[in-house]
């Protein structure tokens, strides 16, 4: 083993600040899933003593950033997480996903989740969802009650209604915005592209041009370890909006935050790393640019006296409370609303557990972390939960469900699309 006793200039020297925001750890009280514990074991141990209980280590990380944010030494341990990962097939034969898919099997509740399933989940995971999509890893642990599978997914009806010769949209009016739907968007809940394109068209006059061979954004990939799959989506995803110089406006806040990223993920390749990053720099974050248009045209919106006052609750997805900071303009969309009253949680935001592999790999964990945010939620009157991530949305979801709350969870553009005239 290495001798860990002396810290660099980059290395962590164990303060802890990151044990006080770790929902993982705040959940376990297991110092060796605290983020310190992470890096010191990355920086002590050697390949030929990696086992399997490295790979359970390395998998309870939910991604967050919170601890990034904390550090006074500004350790990227998601980073070092997720390299980890990608470490792990050439490690003792050990792989991530093999043992992601491990636990998922042994699981209890996964087996009963999964018998419950049937028919629907087969096709859901074999037929309906494509293999690069990032939901079929979030989905395989849930119950038959979130299959309500929609006719078709978005991109698809758009498809059907392109004629035999045609191989993407046309339009007589010039729309200036493009719009890249996610998975959740496009296969499982299509309502939320669709009233995204109202929103848009209600705000600029046109609806957004839907690159119809775009792809998953590729952050699921990526949280497995499978890098070089996460920039083989990412180079499809920018050769598809590349037939325009529009900003491109995504409906999911964790695809916002991954495919800003791609600049980085592609920054070691020559011929990619200008593309991607003229990609970037043209992405539109959803409540930003609905802010920035409602507040144009505010008269769009119903007048106060036509509706019941609401009281509603928005949940900060991690992928924009840290690193990207966008959390003001959440709250300011909502506030432009007639009739809405904003609350918030009594100790603040909190993560809801999902962490896109992480809910698979270790539901019952969490669990723990979503309980601790259910149970804030019920402190307050709000009967609406609030968000634009798809990986919260569904955890949102399924949580209130499960636990018999008579609260609901709605992407934003669906409640936004109520309250205009």
């Amino acid at each position: 083993m290495k001798n860990c006793g002396k810290n660099d200039e980059g290395s962590c020297v164990k303060c802890g600040t990151c044990n006080t925001v770790c929902p993982v750890y705040l959940a376990t009280g297991n110092e060796i899933h605290t983020p310190r514990g992470k890096q010191h074991l990355k920086s002590c141990i050697e390949q030929d003593e990696v086992a399997s209980h490295y790979a359970d280590i390395f998998s309870k990380c939910l991604l967050c950033g919170a601890c990034l944010e904390a550090c006074p030494r500004n350790l990227d341990t998601p980073e070092l997480v997720i390299t980890v990962r990608s470490e792990l097939p050439r490690l003792s034969g050990l792989s991530f996903l093999k043992y992601m898919s491990r636990k998922a099997l042994v699981h209890p509740s996964l087996l009963s989740g999964l018998s419950r399933i049937g028919t629907a989940a087969n096709r859901l995971l074999g037929e309906w969802l494509p293999q690069d999509s990032g939901l079929r890893l979030r989905l395989q642990g849930f119950e038959q009650e979130a299959f309500k599978l929609p006719a078709a997914g978005y991109i698809e009806k758009l498809k059907a209604e392109l004629p035999e010769d045609k191989e993407q949209q046309e339009s007589s009016a010039d729309p200036g915005i493009s719009f890249f739907t996610g998975c959740l968007a496009n296969h499982l809940q299509p309502e939320i592209a669709e009233t995204t394109q109202f929103l848009v068209a209600k705000t600029t006059g046109c609806k957004a041009v839907v690159p119809l061979k775009q792809t998953c954004c590729g952050m699921a990939a990526l949280a497995a370890g499978r890098i070089d799959e996460a920039r083989e989506l990412a180079k499809k995803n920018i050769m598809s909006f590349e037939a325009n110089d529009f900003p491109i406006l995504t409906s999911c806040s964790s695809c916002y935050y991954h495919l800003q990223s791609y600049h980085e993920l592609l920054a070691d390749d020559p011929e990619w790393r200008e593309r991607a990053a003229r990609f970037a720099g043209r992405l539109q974050e959803f409540s930003t640019f609905f802010l920035e248009k409602f507040s144009e045209i505010s008269d769009a919106l119903l007048p106060t006296d036509t509706v019941a006052a609401k009281e509603v609750l928005y949940h900060d997805p991690c992928h924009l409370r840290f690193k990207l900071h966008i959390t003001r303009e959440p709250r300011q969309l909502i506030n432009l609303l007639p009739g809405i009253e904003l609350q918030e949680l009594p100790d603040g935001p909190r993560c809801c557990g999902q962490g896109g592999l992480f809910q698979v790999a270790h539901p019952d964990l969490a669990r723990q972390v979503q309980d601790r945010l259910i149970a804030d939620y019920a402190k307050l009157s709000a009967q609406t939960v609030l968000t634009a991530c798809s990986g919260c949305l569904l955890q949102w979801q399924l949580g209130l469900a499960a636990g018999g709350n008579d609260g609901k969870a709605e992407h934003l553009a669906i409640f936004i699309a109520r309250h205009l005239q």
